[in-house]
């Protein structure tokens, strides 16, 4: 396997007009949120609005790992963190689970050591899609595809058919190929953008950490299952089991894995994703009341909420870091409500 390459300062390379599409993009999510907020009376995320559950558990770092994969939060051989994790869907509406889309995965890490990019933070988020590449891979098109929304709001055929048009519609459009409508427990889900690993760049996963776990991908949600069948499946597995998820990294070996472009995917003949920690979450109930709402209204995952050493790069990256901070605020504006990056997982009610 080739030796990962080096973190270089030249590593990131601003794109023309970027600042210009990043406002824009923004600009326009925040309208589109204000109109999801008038059907449903209630501000929901901009993206990953529909969550599945909220669990507890740690993380711990596996020992004896190669200096290469031991950087950053996965410096330290066994070391065990607190952790929170969210499970989510794609979209900025409250779709119904039986409709094909991404799902996401969020994990905030707790009591870490090291530099910050927020002082006086000791937390580090990781987001995760079932993607391992984001379609509209730069800011401009992330720009392109939420004014396409925004013009068609109402009209989810107008939206199609305006993205079919372009020449990009099987990059604009990879957000709804989901491999598989199934058990949200047994996904595998991907950073898809880069980030600084230590003294390197890479990317990072999560895999169902169980077989018993990766068997849930048999249960296939149906046409005939309710319309939140998802928070039904996680509860149903989350109340008396444990949830075991393999964390793992794939580090850039080769100029040609981009980091300004999250649409291409970094090949893992070259280089294959490898074991670094494990996620354990013990049985648990994962959406009481108490639980969703302090979930739903309050908890905020950030992608630049962490660790120098895990930096997030590109011009996504660059994206979200102003789009997360802008549109967080609205959402807990209009819900009268202040949001919490939390210290603790016991924060997480029970």
């Amino acid at each position: 396997m080739p030796a990962p390459l080096p973190w270089t300062d030249d590593v990131e390379r601003i794109q023309p007009d970027e600042a210009e599409h990043i406002r824009r993009c923004i600009d326009s999510m925040l309208r589109v949120n204000a109109m999801t907020f008038d059907l449903h009376r209630h501000g929901v995320r901009a993206t990953h609005a529909k969550s599945h559950g909220f669990l507890r558990g740690t993380l711990t770092v596996h020992d004896d790992l190669p200096r290469e994969l031991a950087q950053g939060l996965f410096a330290t051989a066994g070391a065990t963190h607190d952790v929170v994790v969210r499970l989510a869907t794609e979209s900025g509406q409250l779709d119904d689970d039986r409709k094909a889309n991404a799902r996401g995965l969020s994990l905030k890490v707790f009591d870490v050591e090291g530099e910050t990019l927020e002082p006086g933070t000791t937390t580090h988020d990781l987001l995760f899609n079932t993607l391992p590449i984001l379609g509209p891979g730069t800011a401009q098109k992330f720009m392109e595809l939420s004014e396409i929304r925004e013009r068609h709001f109402s009209d989810e055929s107008a939206m199609t058919e305006e993205i079919q048009s372009r020449p990009d519609a099987e990059q604009m459009t990879a957000f709804h190929r989901l491999v598989g409508n199934i058990h949200p427990l047994a996904h595998a889900y991907y950073t898809q953008g880069a980030f600084g690993y230590g003294d390197h760049v890479a990317k990072i996963s999560v895999y169902p950490g169980t077989a018993e776990q990766e068997a849930l991908a048999d249960r296939e949600v149906t046409s005939d299952d309710d319309g939140s069948v998802l928070r039904a499946l996680v509860e149903s597995w989350t109340t008396d089991r444990e949830t075991v998820f393999d964390v793992r990294v794939q580090l850039r070996t080769s100029e040609d894995m981009p980091v300004e472009d999250a649409s291409v995917d970094w090949s893992q003949d070259e280089s294959p994703y490898r074991s670094v920690a494990t996620v354990r979450l013990p049985p648990q109930q994962p959406y009481s009341n108490a639980r969703r709402v302090f979930g739903d209204d309050r908890l905020a995952f950030r992608p630049w909420h962490g660790l120098a050493a895990h930096r997030p790069l590109g011009s996504v990256n660059r994206l979200r870091q102003q789009g997360y901070e802008a549109l967080g605020k609205q959402r807990t504006d209009l819900n009268a409500t202040t949001g919490t990056t939390m210290t603790s997982a016991s924060e997480l009610p029970d």
